[in-house]
This record gives C-alpha cells, structure tokens and sequence, in this order.
C-alpha cells in the first residue's frame, strides 16, 4: 500500500476512534511536528486518541501519525499502548508501532517498534527497539570494488533498513513555579544500530533539552514545545538539530495549567524515522572486468620500489593470468616489461570498470597511486610488450625501441596512454588477431626525413618505419578517439607478404581494420598508409600536415579493398587521399570497392585525389579546396599488368574551388567515369595530359554512365575539345 493511502487509512481510523475516545469525555489530540538538522527539514502531522478507564487509573492510546523529510522520504506510523498510573504518581507504559517508510531512494520499508517507559513527577525513563520487516533493496549504482589482501572484492550496493535500540533518561528542571503552565526537561541517551555487515554497527550518543507551555491564548488544553538536540556517532559525527510541536486537544480540554502535561496524554518519544543504510550492502563477490568479462585474478602493486625491470617481470610472473596490475609513479626501465596472459596494468588515477560476478552489478574503482610513466632507457628494447588478453590504461610511456608491442597475440587493448620519444614506432603489432587502441595520444617520436630509409617502398611491403602505430600482419584493429602528432608514419597498417618467391603472397592478412575519430598531424610522411588490406572502415579521420613545409601524401590505400570513408579532412600534403594498385604486390591485393561519403581535402601540393589505376571507387559529397595542380587526378595505364586502366568511378557532388591548373586532369585510359563535378575559381575545368600532338589520356564510357562537368556532359566525344 502506498504512503498517502496508508495515511488516509490512519485519519480514517483516529476519527472512527475519536468518537469513542469523546463518549469517554476524553478528546484526540492533533499534532503538529517540525523539525531542522543540519540545514534540512522534516515535518508531520498526528492524532493521538486516548481512553481512559478503572477512573484514571489505566488507560490506552492509538496514535497515528504521518511525517516528511524535505525531498521524498516519508514515514506513516500507527501505534497502540497502555499505560497505568501507580499510587506515587508515576505512569509506567508499553507500546507497540508499525512503521512504513519511503525512502529518498524510491524504496519501502516496513519495521515494527516495542517500547517501554516510566514517566515520574520529576523524572522519567524510555527505550524503543526497532525490528525492520523489509529486505534489502538492490542499487546497483551503489556498488563497491575494494581491495581485500591480494584479491579485488565486490559489493552490490542497495539500500537496507537497519534495526536498533534507544533510551533516554531525564528529569524536569525546577526552573517555573507550579502555578506556571511551563516545563524544562533534559535528557540523556544513547542509541545504537545494527550495521547488517555492510557497515559498522552505530553506536551513540544524544542530549537533549526541551521547553514546554500550556494553555496557548484561546486553545485550551494545548502545549507548545520547543527543543534542542546534539547527537555524536562515528557515522554521522556530531548533529544538531531544533525541533518544535504542537499538540492541539480537538474541541478543547479541561487540562489546564500544569494538568495540560499529565504523562496519561503525553507524546510517546521513539526515533522520528525508520533508519536505512544505502550503499554497497550485498555478499561480497568475486569480481570480473566490465571490458572483457574475465574474472579478476591477483592484484598486484607496481612501483619504482618494486624494483628493476627484472624484478617487476619476476611480480607480475607471479601474479598469475588475469591479474590487476597497480602502477604508481616513475617507473625506469632497462628492458622490456612482460605484461602477461590476461593481464590489466592501470596506471595512478586510473579508473575501471568491475562487475560482481553473481549480483552483475557495476562499479568503477580507482588506482590510487601516483600518475603513472614508464621511461625505457634502452633504445634497442621495447618498453612494455603484451601477451593475449593484455590491456594496459591510464599511463605514460616514454623512450625505448617501442613503446608498446606485441606479437602473435590475441585480443589485446590500449586505453588511454600517452607515448612520446621512442626510438622505433610508439605502437608496434606483428601478426596480431584483435586490438583496441583507444583514447591514446602519440607525439613526438622519431623522425625521418631520409627517402633511402625510411620512405615505404612497394618492393620491401613490410616495412614504414618510425611509424606511431605500426600494424603488420594483424586483423580486427580498431583505433578511436586517438591524437598522433609530430612522427615519421601515422599510423601503417598493411598484410605480411612474403615476397622472397614469385608470386608475392600474404602470409597473415591486414583485415578488420577501423579508424574512428583519430586526428594526426604533423606527419612528416604518410598519415594514414593502408598496403594491401581489407574490409576497412574510416570514420572522421583527419590528417593535417599544413604546418610543415616536408610530407607526402596524406591518406594512402595501396592494394587495399572494401573501404568505407566518411566524414575524412585533409590538409596539406602533396596529395591528399590516393588510391593505387601495384603490380608487385600480391595478385589480390588490388585497390577496388572504395565508398566515401563526406571527404574535404584543402591546400594540397598537388592534387585533391589521386586515382591510380582502380575500380570500383565511389565518391559522394566531395570538397577539394587550394589543390596546387588539380582536383582529382586520373591515371590509368595501358597495360593490364601494371592495372590497367582507372575504370568504374563516380564523383557524385564533387566540388572543386581554386585549384591551381584543372578540376580533373587524366592520363592514361579511363573508363565509366559517371557523376557530377562542380568547378569553381580554377583556371580550366579539366585537362588531359598530351606531349605536343600526342594525347596520353582517354575517357571511354559506357551506355548508362555520364559525367557532368559544371552542367555539361563529359564525354569520348568532346573530351578532348573540352580538356585539351
């Protein structure tokens, strides 16, 4: 049942009683509370129905009472008593309460509350206990990882009712006459709650002052108290709150005077609210990560104090599969860190994601330590290599040969690492099925500005070198939300071919690769070089090489198949995105079914895109900007060999502004060219490439295709009238 029926079941109740209570002359009491600790507010509203019998001597009482907590939490209350008054004039009293309570998390709880007191002429005495009926409510956002000797632990959070006891002793001040309507009363108490495992029992303590007047001007029978608390535990601390009630006899009273505080018709004094404990509450679990699903093994600590590379490999050996590894601060080493099985290294501050292995609940948990840099100091030596499984977060990795590796591994991941200075490539993964590189920044590595050393060559396929990610031989590569600046290579991702026979052939394929949201500059070669890859997805890459002065082509698909492109930027270079097939690579590393959707290409040396030769490339919504010669060049050959001729294209909206020579220039046979070009600010619209009277360049189209150039259809027909 819902709080506010529960509340009308209560008036309901006290009315049907108050007529009874009235027929024994003995009238409800309304009351009215208010209360403030701690800057918040609560209030409520009660009737008290008394009856009287054996001529004053016993009576009992029903009480009902409805309460708030400013925000949502609520209470209804419905209790019964007794209380006999002894020939000394003390009243001694039993009662009973249910209790049912909405709490500030949405949930409800039930309790029932016993109590007994003894109510003195001057002094006076009271306990309650308080039984919870409800079980624990599940918050799963509540939920808690912590450490417990070398295993990472789980807690569900949720939120429970927690039984307890009070009791208080006071005494009546003898501060007013007797012949004053007014009291002073002090109390001390203690209160104690059970903690159900989730948290340490509570223990306190409470003292508490309260002034009372009768008689208020025209309601007579009514009393006004006003009071203070303090209350110190080690839960909630020290607590101070003001409290004022109001207590109205419905119709009036013959209670007068110091008879208005008689003990027969006084408040009863229990706990104002069920008390419930939210936070991580549950069994403990064993934990797993939320990013793989695998248990949590062994945590283990690293540091500058564990040791040198040696002895933090010997540790982490130790530890086992599936281990937390806790990094902290400066770390040198002098030979490659082995990162084992299944292993997950976090760096200081870093956060990750856990699960309870039996509630499914989530929880971060956070590595403490100081923020975490691994310096290698031998160039010839990886810094950190990782085994299948492996992920590694939250930290910085600066010098040796690479900075992270790995070889023949599966299912590896790079979270949110920054690596600097390398002497070799910063990422660098050979013959690897399954990588995530994400929320990673790459800066500042070697460059090369040697063509015999370091320019990539179609003759010697396996190697870019300098490279801030280099993929060789590897599948399932996904790279997201990644920053690379000032290298050699952005990021090489290409099939390990073997090339010591004839014909070259792909000994592990470059497939499943997925750039998404990486951002490169200031790549002193190529920002994005794919060679003979597969199934590839790029989405809002961009490439801006327009602060330096050296680079080459910015974006790069070298015998590279099933593409799709969207949204791609890019700045400066000689050209901006260039698709090619060499006949020196393996007979199916061939650059077809290429889709782009969304490219803008601005301030190239050279041209915009460079076709040479394909098929099967599609382009939609296309702006190339400042090209210094042309905005797409296409150049097909006349030998089937060497790929033939550029066939089977369309620019669907491509649009050209200020290209410095022609919006599209062809060399070599074309053929099924279709869609419409717009050129605008350049000084021809298209050229074709010619040696005196002789014409290098042929457009070829089938029925059904058509080329439109600024409205106009470009065809076999008027090609060479209208580009010569």
């Amino acid at each position: 049942m819902t709080f506010p029926k529960l509340f009308a079941a209560a008036l309901i109740t006290g009315t049907a009683l108050s007529s009874h209570a009235l027929a024994q002359v003995q009238q409800p009491i309304l009351q009215f509370d208010g209360n403030l600790a701690y800057g918040r507010g609560s209030g409520g509203i009660g009737l008290f129905v008394p009856f009287l019998f054996d001529g004053g001597a016993n009576g009992a009482f029903f009480d009902a009472s409805g309460s708030f907590v400013e925000g949502s939490a609520r209470q209804g209350s419905f209790g019964l008593g007794f209380r006999h008054r002894a020939a000394n004039d003390w009243v001694y009293g039993a009662y009973g309460y249910f209790d049912t309570f909405n709490s500030d998390h949405g949930h409800s709880f039930n309790q029932l509350s016993f109590g007994a007191e003894a109510l003195g002429p001057l002094y006076e005495a009271r306990a309650n206990v308080y039984l919870p009926l409800t079980d624990e409510k599940a918050i799963a956002s509540l939920s808690r990882a912590f450490i417990a000797g070398d295993e990472l632990k789980f807690r569900a959070g949720g939120e429970i009712a927690r039984g307890g006891f009070d009791a208080e002793a006071g005494l009546r001040l003898p501060v007013f006459p007797q012949d004053i309507a007014a009291q002073i009363k002090v109390f001390g108490g203690t209160y104690w709650y059970d903690g159900k495992g989730a948290i340490d029992d509570t223990l306190g303590v409470r003292a508490r002052a309260e002034l009372s007047f009768a008689g208020l001007p025209g309601v007579s029978g009514s009393t006004l108290a006003l009071g203070a608390s303090v209350s110190y535990d080690k839960e909630d601390r020290t607590e101070f709150a003001l409290t004022a009630r109001l207590r109205v006899p419905l119709g009036g009273s013959s209670r007068t005077g110091q008879a208005a505080f008689d003990p027969m018709f006084q408040q009863v004094e229990r706990a104002d609210f069920l008390r419930t404990y939210a936070g991580a509450t549950g069994a403990v679990e064993t934990a797993e990560f939320v990013a793989n699903g695998r248990t949590i093994g062994k945590v283990v600590a690293v540091s500058a104090a564990t040791g040198d590379a040696r002895a933090i490999n010997a540790a982490l050996a130790a530890a086992g599969g599936n281990a937390l590894v806790l990094a902290s601060g400066d770390i040198a080493l002098g030979q490659t860190m082995q990162l084992g099985t299944g292993q997950y290294m976090l760096g200081g501050g870093g956060v990750i994601g856990v699960r309870g292995t039996t509630s499914r609940f989530e929880a971060a948990f956070r590595n403490d330590g100081a923020a975490t840099r691994l310096a290698g100091s031998n160039p010839l030596a990886n810094v950190v290599a990782m085994a299948s499984g492996a992920t590694i977060e939250h930290l910085a990795i600066s010098g040796g040969l690479a900075g992270i590796a790995s070889n023949g591994a599966t299912g590896i991941t790079v979270r949110d690492v920054e690596i600097s200075r390398t002497a070799g490539d910063g990422i660098r993964l050979d013959n690897v099925s399954g990588a995530l590189i994400e929320k990673t920044k790459i800066r500042d590595l070697t460059i090369c500005n040697s063509n015999t050393d370091c320019e990539f060559a179609v003759g010697d396929p396996n190697r870019a070198p300098y490279a801030a990610i280099s993929a060789l031989g590897t599948s399932g590569l996904t790279i997201r939300d990644t920053v690379i600046d000032s290298v050699t290579y952005g990021i090489f991702a290409g099939s390990r071919i073997d090339d010591s026979g004839w014909p070259p052939v792909i000994t592990h394929a470059a497939t499943g690769i997925k750039l998404d949201n990486v951002a490169i500059s200031k790549s002193r070669r190529e920002g994005v070089l794919l060679v003979a890859a597969n199934d590839v997805a790029m989405n809002k890459v961009t490439v801006d090489n327009s602060a330096q002065g050296l680079d080459m082509d910015l974006v790069v698909l070298q015998g590279t198949s099933n593409v799709a492109i969207t949204d791609m930027t890019l700045k400066g270079g000689i050209n901006g995105l260039m698709l090619v097939t060499a006949s020196t690579l393996p007979e199916e590393a061939r650059t077809t079914n290429v889709r782009v959707n969304g490219l803008t290409v601005d301030d190239t040396r050279n041209a915009g895109i460079f076709l040479n030769p394909v098929s099967d490339i599609h382009f939609r919504d296309v702006t190339i900007t400042n090209a210094g010669t042309y905005g797409a060049f296409i150049y097909g050959s006349d030998w089937d060999f060497l790929g033939g001729p550029v066939k089977n294209v369309t620019f669907d909206k491509l649009r050209v502004e200020n290209a410095a020579k022609a919006g599209l220039y062809f060399m070599g046979p074309a053929v099924d060219i279709g869609g419409d070009v717009t050129v605008k600010g350049t000084p021809r619209n298209c050229l074709v490439s010619s040696f005196g009277s002789y014409v290098n360049g042929s457009l070829t189209q089938p029925p059904g295709t058509a080329l439109t150039l600024n409205g106009r259809e470009l065809n076999g027909g008027n090609f060479k009238a209208n580009c010569l």
